[in-house]
């Protein structure tokens, strides 16, 4: 019986450990998140280019606490784990298929990041799917400023999906397809935003995690001003 509880014991001690370990390392991850992103936010864009050559832009999200440097890789593998300083860490970073140019808008632009609890990162996109936010107009917009330019784009749908590929097609072969996949997306969206596009538009898609599932959670916008 003795030794029973003595495994009990071990077994328990371990999960403590383990438990105090990785709520200290998410404090610590959560901590170094705030303080880079305090920082960043008084930097001109030629600045944040000395910290990081792969920052391609910054993006401002209204009505949630979206306001992060872009990054890109040569993979959509790399910032999954890697801070905008490329120090490894689960938090990751904001940034671009590795298949599209801001300076160069392709049919559709994806930008990935993780939606985290704590509404860092991409976590209070989630804040787009409240009906009280969708009903005010301010909310609709999306800022993306880069070295030669800002653009402002227009939000149009808004919707949760199971993990696909289809939302994140960058090139169609011709615009009957590029028509079908723009009513395909307009037609998920939870919330009428009554935007008319046509296949000249350029297309933002914002695309994170809704949770451990593989459910994300999905906005497109289209650009309205550069």
């Amino acid at each position: 019986m003795k030794k029973i509880w003595y495994l009990v014991f071990i077994v328990s001690s371990i999960l403590i450990i383990i438990f105090i370990y990785n709520i200290s390392n998410y404090y610590y991850s959560y901590k170094k998140e705030l303080e880079f992103k305090n920082k960043i936010s008084k930097y001109k864009f030629n600045e944040l280019l000395e910290i990081n050559p792969d920052i391609v832009g910054f993006i401002e999200v209204d009505n949630t606490e979206v306001s992060y440097p872009i990054v890109k890789s040569n993979d959509n593998s790399y910032y999954l784990n890697h801070t905008y300083t490329k120090e490894k860490s689960e938090i990751g970073s904001i940034f671009l298929d590795y298949r599209n140019n801001l300076d160069n808008l392709s049919f559709n632009n994806i930008i990935y990041g993780h939606g985290r609890i704590d509404n860092t990162m991409f976590g209070s996109l989630n804040n787009l799917l409240d009906k009280k936010i969708l009903n005010s107009k301010d909310s609709h917009y999306i800022k993306i400023s880069t070295e030669k330019k800002i653009m402002i784009f227009k939000i149009f749908s808004v919707y949760t999906i199971p993990k696909e590929s289809y939302y994140i097609k960058t090139y169609f072969s011709s615009n009957k397809y590029f028509k079908e996949f723009l009513e395909i997306i307009m037609k998920r969206s939870i919330y009428n935003f009554k935007v008319n596009l046509n296949t000249n538009d350029k297309i933002l898609t914002l695309s994170t995690c809704k949770d451990n599932f593989g459910k994300r959670v999905v906005v497109h916008a289209k650009l309205i001003k550069e």
